[in-house]
C-alpha cells in the first residue's frame, strides 16, 4: 500500500501473534529488545511504534512505554488493514479492524487443520481397532476431515452453542444421512449401519468439542463446550476506570463500550469474551476484574500437551533433587575434597 514505515519483525517460534503473546512467547520483553538491537532509534525522529492489536494479550504498554520511552499504539488485527488504520487513525473506522473476524476461507483452514491434529490422537486407536473390524482405519480417516472441516465451515449454522452441542448436532445430520444411503444400496448389513451411525454420531462429537480451540471466537473452557454454560466473568469497577478507552482498543471480541457522557467503560458484551486477559494486563488503574485465568486452555490437544510439560517438570525436579542428595551424601562423607578443592580455587 505504500507505508512509509520500518517493520521490525518478533520471534515468536512460530507460534501466531495471539497464542505467542498468551503463552509468554511475545512480550514487552520482546519488543525492548527489539527496539535496542535494531538500530531503529538511531533511523527515525519520533517514538512511536505500532503493535498488532492481538499481541496485548501478552504487552503492558505502559509498562512498555516507560522502560523504552516509546509510545506504543495496537494497530489492526490484520496487517492487510495497516494502510487504512494509518489513513484513518483516530477515527470510528479503525473500530472495523480491531474485531476478530472468522471468514469462510479460515473456517477451511482451521478445519483441515482440525482433522489433522484429531489425527494424531486418533490414527493409532483406529489402526488397533481394525483388527475386529476390516477396514475401519481407511474409512474413518476420511470421515475425520470430513466432519473436521464441516464442523468448522457449518459452525455459525449448526443448532447448539459451539462445542459438545453443535458437533452432536452435525453428527445426527450426517448420520441420518448415511443411515438413507445405506438403506438405498442394500450394501450393508443392518448390525453394521447401526454400528457406522453411532460412530458418526460419537467422532462428530469428540471434533465438535476440540473445534473452538482452532477458532478465534470461541474460548475453549470445558464446562462451557461440553455443557454449554458459560463459566467466563469479566467486570469493571466503575470508581476505578479513569475512562482512558484502552480496554476497548485492545478487546479483540468487542466485549467492552464506552458510556457516551461519562466515557467510562463498561462490559455490554459479556458472553463474546476470550479471557485472553488483555484488557486485564492493559488497564492502568486495576478496574478489570475476572474469574479466569488467561492463557489456559483445556482443548484435547492442549491437555495431553500440558500434561507432557507437567510430567517433564516433576521428573526433572526429582532428578535435581536426587542430584542435590548425592551431592549432600558425598561432602558428609570422609575424604571428600569438594572443600578443599573450592578453597583452593577461591586462592
Amino acid at each position: 500500500d505504500g507505508i512509509d514505515a520500518w517493520l521490525l519483525i518478533a520471534p515468536t517460534k512460530g507460534i501466531n501473534v495471539w497464542c505467542a503473546a498468551g503463552g509468554g512467547h511475545f512480550s514487552a520483553d520482546t519488543v525492548i529488545s527489539i527496539i535496542r538491537t535494531s538500530g531503529i532509534e538511531k533511523l527515525i525522529d519520533h517514538r512511536v511504534i505500532i503493535l498488532p492489536q492481538l499481541s496485548a494479550a501478552g504487552i503492558n504498554s505502559w509498562s512498555l512505554k516507560e522502560r523504552t520511552g516509546w509510545n506504543p499504539r495496537f494497530g489492526p488485527v490484520d496487517i492487510k488493514y495497516l494502510g487504512k488504520y494509518l489513513q484513518e487513525a483516530g477515527t470510528k473506522c479503525e473500530e472495523g479492524y480491531r474485531r476478530v473476524q472468522f471468514p469462510l476461507k479460515d473456517r477451511f483452514v482451521m478445519g483441515t487443520n482440525l482433522g489433522f491434529n484429531s489425527l494424531l490422537f486418533l490414527l493409532l486407536p483406529f489402526l488397533i481397532v481394525s483388527v475386529w473390524v476390516d477396514g475401519f482405519w481407511w474409512k474413518s480417516i476420511p470421515l475425520v476431515f470430513l466432519l473436521a472441516v464441516l464442523n468448522s465451515v457449518l459452525v455459525f449454522f449448526l443448532p447448539g452453542k459451539p462445542g459438545v452441542r453443535k458437533g452432536f448436532s452435525l453428527g445426527i445430520i450426517i448420520a441420518a444421512f448415511f443411515a438413507v444411503l445405506t438403506q438405498i444400496a442394500g450394501s450393508t448389513e443392518p448390525l453394521q449401519a447401526v454400528g457406522w451411525t453411532g460412530w458418526i454420531l460419537l467422532l462428530s462429537t469428540y471434533i465438535g468439542y476440540d473445534m473452538p480451540s482452532w477458532s478465534p471466537l470461541w474460548r475453549a473452557d470445558v464446562k462451557e463446550l461440553i455443557l454449554g454454560k458459560r463459566s467466563t466473568r469479566i467486570n469493571i469497577i466503575p470508581e476505578r476506570c479513569i475512562a482512558c478507552g484502552l480496554c476497548t482498543t485492545v478487546c479483540p471480541a468487542n466485549v467492552f463500550t464506552p458510556d457516551l457522557v461519562t466515557k467510562k467503560s463498561a462490559v455490554s458484551r459479556p458472553e463474546a469474551c476470550q479471557a485472553c486477559g488483555a484488557c486485564i494486563l492493559n488497564c492502568p488503574n486495576e478496574a478489570i476484574t475476572s474469574n479466569f485465568q488467561a492463557g489456559i486452555c483445556s482443548c484435547p490437544t492442549c491437555a495431553v500437551i500440558n500434561t507432557v510439560k507437567t510430567s517433564n517438570k516433576k521428573v526433572h525436579e526429582l532428578k535435581e533433587m536426587k542430584r542435590l542428595t548425592n551431592l549432600k551424601s558425598c561432602c558428609e562423607s570422609e575424604g571428600c575434597g569438594c572443600n578443599d578443592a573450592g578453597q583452593a580455587h577461591r586462592q
